[in-house]
């Protein structure tokens, strides 16, 4: 039964009650003059494929905020279930990200196809990666959604890494 609850909300119990929806787990990279940015994000989904389009959300605070805000393309590289290292090093602020990724990321993950010159850094052997042009942002209460239109993408073979109940998981290998 569904209860009518004002606008007084516990935002931990909120929490709690959110952390009951399973999400994957991603990490958003972008190009900045200074170098690359990028966060641990569970905020992804598909909106469309034609155009096909995804977005994700950044809160206003976060300290990546502004290079996103102002980026035109970002990377978008969802984590395998062996991945967990990788999604807490860029869950945490001022932490030195990049040097966790393979070198060959840079190059072999790269897709030239577009003119993007400085691509955006993709995480080796992920679930899945997809490239985009920024398609629009919208401001929603404390948090930024930034649209992207795919322009390139590839699939492995790895089971994501999942988030639920505020910690990371996956799939039982059974079903993966």
């Amino acid at each position: 039964m569904c209860q009518l609850i004002d606008n007084h909300l516990d935002t931990s119990q909120l929490r709690q009650t959110l952390g009951q929806w399973a999400t994957g787990v991603a990490v958003v990279t972008t190009a900045t003059p200074r170098g690359p940015v990028g966060m641990t994000i569970n905020s992804f989904q598909s909106i469309s494929l034609h155009p096909p389009l995804i977005s994700w959300c950044i809160d206003l605070k976060a300290s990546s905020y502004g290079d996103f805000q102002r980026c035109s393309h970002f990377s978008l590289s969802i984590l395998n279930r062996r991945q967990e290292r990788i999604a807490t090093r860029f869950a945490k602020r001022g932490a030195d990200k990049f040097s966790i990724l393979n070198e060959r990321c840079y190059t072999d993950c790269n897709d030239s196809s577009e003119t993007n010159n400085d691509p955006e850094p993709l995480v080796e052997d992920c679930s899945a990666w997809l490239r985009c042009r920024l398609y629009r942002q919208i401001l929603l209460g404390d948090h930024l959604m930034l649209i992207g239109e795919v322009i390139s993408f590839s699939v492995g073979t790895e089971s994501p890494l999942l988030f639920y109940q505020g910690q990371m998981t996956s799939t039982p290998e059974s079903i993966a």
